[in-house]
């Protein structure tokens, strides 16, 4: 960029990045720029270009001094450059994108940094007129799930639960079972935390139960970290643990379910894969089995109840009969 002491007319004032390119080229020339004659020659105002040098502190790391001498700035370190990312309108776009879904995740634990990286990621690169954000704002959008619960306690059972799983430091908790419909005191070693549908879960060792157990934040009464500390199960892995779980539900044994879907039903399971064991047998009048080996059967249920009267469980018994059970009870609410 050519360096001049006559008014830009370039129109570089319009971008915060390509500012800060020229402050950058000012100080490596040695010719000890400072706010006045910037904002004079970038034709914008003296607050733009503080806060220009603010950021080029701030996310860029640059060590940018004063010279009293001088009345300008240079770098305390002559081997400073800014650092240059060249990226296509495609992948301007899916930054912004993925900064727009990300936001929607109100009370999510890393809500406020989600913002600051998208701020950071801004600062690196120039501003590119052709893209109309404004257009992508209004034409594209994403539904995102709510977190389940009160967002600031969930918040903060997150927080005291990574600072345990970081420490190894087991926890005491108050916790609703929902299962057992009671409260109850418990010691968790807290593996893993996830997030499903909108609910944040801790995946831990449960000293009462001396197994890994599933824990909503939600159903947490009280949560807070202890002086134990705990050696994490080394065999210990996520994607095994749920490996054959339909979402979260884990049973004693994977069980072999097949499903059967009408044509109606078909074209809506065909274009979707529900479980990492799925197979599908297409059937002569256009309909469809599905074969799953999954462990634990109520998410399986309530899933093929959503279907209607377009899916018939067909095996196990067991997951048929409670099927039968739940249909009947409904019945009777509508006869």
């Amino acid at each position: 960029m050519a360096l001049t002491n006559s008014k830009n007319r370039t129109g570089v004032g319009r971008s915060a990045f390509a500012r800060m390119q020229y402050i950058h080229a000012m100080i490596k020339a040695g010719k000890y720029p400072n706010v006045p004659r910037l904002a004079e020659e970038l034709e914008v105002s003296t607050r733009a270009i503080q806060r220009d040098v603010e950021k080029m502190r701030d996310l860029m790391r640059a060590p940018i001094i004063y010279s009293h001498i001088h009345k300008g700035y240079y770098y305390a370190d002559d081997n400073f450059n800014i650092p240059k990312i060249r990226m296509t309108q495609g992948e301007l776009i899916a930054i912004f994108l993925g900064k727009k879904v990300l936001a929607q995740f109100k009370g999510h634990p890393y809500e406020k940094e989600i913002r600051s990286a998208y701020t950071k990621i801004q600062v690196l690169f120039p501003e590119n007129e052709l893209i109309d954000y404004d257009v992508i704002e209004q034409t594209v959008t994403f539904a995102v799930d709510d977190i389940r619960g009160d967002e600031q306690k969930v918040l903060g059972y997150y927080q005291i639960l990574q600072e345990a799983i970081k420490a190894n430091r087991t926890v005491y908790a108050d916790y609703f079972s929902i299962n057992s419909k009671c409260r109850s005191d418990r010691l968790i070693d807290p593996y893993h935390l996830r997030c499903q549908k909108g609910t944040w879960y801790c995946i831990g060792f449960c000293h009462n139960r001396k197994e890994i157990r599933v824990f909503a934040l939600d159903r947490f009464y009280d949560l807070n970290l202890t002086d134990q500390s705990f050696k994490k199960d080394n065999n210990f892995n996520i994607k095994k643990y749920f490996a054959h779980s339909f979402n979260l539900e884990r049973g004693s044994q994977p069980k072999e379910v097949t499903i059967a879907f009408d044509r109606n039903a078909a074209r809506l399971v065909r274009e979707r894969r529900w479980h990492e064991s799925q197979k599908l047998v297409e059937q002569p009048d256009g309909s469809i089995i599905l074969h799953l080996t999954v462990s634990g059967l109520n998410e399986v249920k309530r899933w093929a109840m959503s279907f209607g009267c377009h899916a018939e469980i067909l095996t196990p018994d067991e997951l048929r009969l409670e099927m039968s059970e739940e249909i009947a009870d409904m019945l009777k609410k509508y006869c």
